[in-house]
């Protein structure tokens, strides 16, 4: 595990915790702006959430899956319920918010996160399919 700043041979710039990473990329999501969520995934990033879709690697790749998930909806919120950090490692309980077909739409994702230089690496999640509020 790597930590950061300058007690860690960085720079005070660096001090940005893989936790700040992850709520600054969860903010993105509920922007709706899939540019600003694809610039905090490294370029080697694995994106990998069940069986219903394919595991991705690489940056390309998961901008195609994030730009067809912004295509067919919009993001109200990504809700923090429980977050747990361990070095560059986040894990994340939540409910997501959205609007699909013009309707309200909420499920819970458990999630695991891994951040490597100030960059996603790795995004893991686990969730229940979508049902109308």
């Amino acid at each position: 595990m790597r930590s950061w700043g300058p007690w860690a041979g960085g720079t005070a710039g660096d001090n940005v915790s893989a936790e700040e990473i992850i709520r600054a990329e969860l903010k993105a999501w509920g922007r709706n702006d899939v540019d600003e969520v694809m610039s905090h995934f490294a370029d080697d990033a694995v994106f990998d959430i069940g069986p219903s879709y394919p595991r991705l690697s690489h940056k390309d790749a998961i901008s195609k899956l994030m730009k067809a998930f912004f295509g067919r909806g919009t993001c109200v919120e990504l809700e923090i319920r429980h977050l747990a950090v361990d070095g560059d490692v986040v894990l994340m309980e939540r409910h997501d918010h959205w609007i699909l077909d013009g309707k309200q739409a909420t499920w819970p994702v458990m999630g695991a996160y891994e951040v490597r230089d100030h960059k996603i690496t790795a995004w893991r999640e686990y969730f229940h399919p979508p049902s109308e509020s």
